[in-house]
């Protein structure tokens, strides 16, 4: 009988033990990674097709996300559109409440991916990049419009606080673009004018009240068009013969590692709180609600795995752009860097006391179930120990900053040239024709 209970309790590591043996996310695609600086797209490509992590159905999302983005870069539009849209629509699917229960219950490692909230207004940056690549601008106006959508879910996850990262500013510029682009004049100038606001109000220090310097000529060129009112030094400069708009996507975005943290729960005036270190953070829960003889020491001491960014290898890339011969400069506009570490930034007290509070109930399960059976009990301690690891995923094809330059075109045909320092340059041969046209560029 204790022979069998033996191999039971081994049988429970052996299922656990693939769980818990895995590396982080970053680990499991350093192919893609090492394709993608080599800029052999088609090779990242069969990487992330044969990435037996992202056809797990929990990865389903941060499969089409990493399709798309390095179809996007082979210039296959169409085809990255297809995987982008799922994925879009996998963002806004209701979670199943077995799912939820997963990430409550037992990791959120195990839940299905949630995308963070810059990588929903990225999806749809790289979605109308396509559609206008594609000259569809009917859907890239229903881009702009899903823009909006995704910035007005970011900011009630802050409740408007301009303390923490919501509305991005990049999102509305872009929807701007578009709004421009179909000569919705209106629109354009809203969006623009929603842009300036968040720079202006920022209170996180990301963007410390400075906006693109293109900015202030779109709201002046726009509002004009548009027949609004608006209060500017500069004069309005017309745009005959169209405009291109080029990104340039450098580097690539920071990924997430695990490191580990040991807490000891404590009460205080009734109320109770995990500690460790200079942490002190207050729990919404009662322990000894069921139990008057709950003692905080039972719990004994907790290990939580937590995620946390890492920046990528920077290589100071720097780039200028020639237009017919004349040096014209890259400006910032979106710093992915600088945002996921702002986002970890306001998440993190949130998650360290859900994710505690995860941990100590499993605990008391384990102690419940020891008194009635110490080798159920012993199962059960070797399986909470085995799955407890930080969900390191997150979409890791991305660029760590997105530059833009606003070039207007001469009639006829325009010679754009970006130039990189580590060598690598691009040309665009774009006629003048009064229309807008957009390019991204990329290097790492």
């Amino acid at each position: 009988m204790f022979a069998k209970k033996i191999i039971h309790i081994i049988l429970i590591l052996f299922a656990v033990g693939h769980f818990s043996s895995c590396g982080t996310y970053y680990d499991k695609s350093v192919g893609t990674e090492k394709a993608l600086i080599q800029r052999d797209y088609v090779k990242a490509e069969d990487a992330i097709v044969k990435n037996k992590f992202l056809t797990r159905k929990r990865n389903e999302l941060l499969y089409y996300l990493e399709l798309g983005k390095v179809l996007n870069l082979q210039g296959k539009f169409a085809e990255s559109n297809y995987n982008l849209n799922k994925a879009d629509y996998m963002m806004e699917a209701y979670r199943s409440v077995f799912d939820m229960a997963l990430g409550v219950t037992v990791n959120p490692a195990l839940q299905s991916y949630k995308a963070e909230p810059h990588e929903r207004i990225l999806v749809h940056y790289y979605k109308a990049l396509n559609y206008l690549q594609l000259g569809d601008i009917e859907e890239a106006i229903v881009e702009a419009r899903r823009i909006d959508l995704s910035e007005m879910v970011n900011n009630n996850a802050v409740n408007g606080k301009f303390k923490k990262y919501g509305k991005d500013p990049f999102g509305l510029i872009l929807m701007g673009m578009i709004y421009e682009a179909d000569q919705d004049y209106n629109n354009a100038f809203i969006a623009y004018r929603n842009a300036k606001d968040v720079y202006n109000n920022d209170e996180t220090g990301l963007y410390n009240g400075k906006f693109p310097e293109s900015l202030e000529r779109d709201l002046v060129r726009t509002s004009a068009y548009a027949g609004m009112s608006y209060q500017s030094d500069l004069e309005k400069v017309d745009l005959p013969h169209g405009e291109a708009i080029i990104f340039w996507e450098k580097g690539l975005a920071p990924i997430k590692a695990e490191k580990n943290i040991f807490f000891s729960l404590n009460q205080k005036n009734g109320s109770f709180f995990f500690m460790s270190d200079n942490l002190s953070i207050p729990i919404d829960y009662n322990f000894a609600k069921n139990d008057p003889d709950f003692d905080p020491s039972d719990i004994g001491m907790i290990r939580l795995a937590i995620p946390y960014y890492v920046q990528r290898v920077d290589n100071n890339l720097t780039a200028s752009i020639t237009v017919n011969d004349q040096q014209k400069k890259f400006t910032l506009i979106e710093d992915i860097d600088a945002l996921a570490f702002q986002i970890e930034k306001d998440n993190y007290l949130k998650e360290l006391g859900k994710n505690l509070l995860r941990l100590a109930l499993k605990k008391i399960s384990e102690l419940a179930i020891n008194e009635r059976n110490p080798y159920a009990g012993l199962a059960l301690n070797i399986a909470n120990v085995a799955t407890e690891k930080a969900d390191t995923r997150n979409w890791q094809s991305l660029p760590s900053q997105i530059h833009y330059a606003r070039i207007p075109l001469q009639e006829g045909l325009n010679k754009i040239t970006v130039n990189c320092s580590n060598g690598q340059t691009k040309t665009f041969e774009i006629r003048g024709s009064g229309r807008k046209v957009f390019r991204n560029v990329v290097s790492y």
